[in-house]
């Protein structure tokens, strides 16, 4: 009685064990998850344009346009834009814009498709430096923006 008894319990630990395990298995998040701030932007006519150098250079002329900014958040469904532009008719910058547009990976294509309204955006999405900065080609266009990670001080302390 006790081998029969000790064989079901055995059976049954067996059995819950293969359960838990056979559960959901978790996709590691994708790399674009994140806050990112911008470093460089490439239009079509390839001239780059360094984010850091431009803003030094025009708050060096006019100390208010401290307040440029340029920036991306991705979540699991969403990427959003920040823009923060100089206002040229005054010292200052005007109201932010921000757009946000939801998301998926292409698994045929490699492209991601940001989405917003009936307005598709396919970017070819590479990943460098430990996978702190991105670059985004835009498929139509040709141009070329690269995003660095914002890594906080508990990440980097990690």
């Amino acid at each position: 009685m006790k081998h029969y008894l000790f064989s079901k319990v055995f059976f049954l630990i067996l059995s819950f064990s293969f359960i838990i395990s056979c559960g959901k298995e978790e996709i590691p998040p994708d790399k674009l998850i994140g806050e990112w701030t911008v470093y460089s932007i490439t239009d079509e006519s390839s001239e780059t344009i360094v984010w850091e150098e431009l803003k030094t250079r025009l708050v060096d002329l006019i100390p208010e346009y401290s307040c440029l900014d340029f920036t991306a958040t991705a979540t699991q469904q969403i990427v959003s834009t920040r823009y923060v532009f100089v206002d040229v008719n005054a010292r200052g910058c005007l109201s932010p814009i921000i757009a946000a547009y939801t998301w998926d990976l292409d698994p045929e294509t490699g492209f991601y498709q940001f989405t917003q309204g009936t307005n598709v955006i396919n970017y070819l999405i590479t990943f460098s430096n430990n996978d702190n900065r991105m670059t985004w080609k835009d498929q139509t266009s040709g141009a070329i923006t690269v995003w660095d990670r914002v890594i906080t001080d508990t990440e980097s302390a990690e």
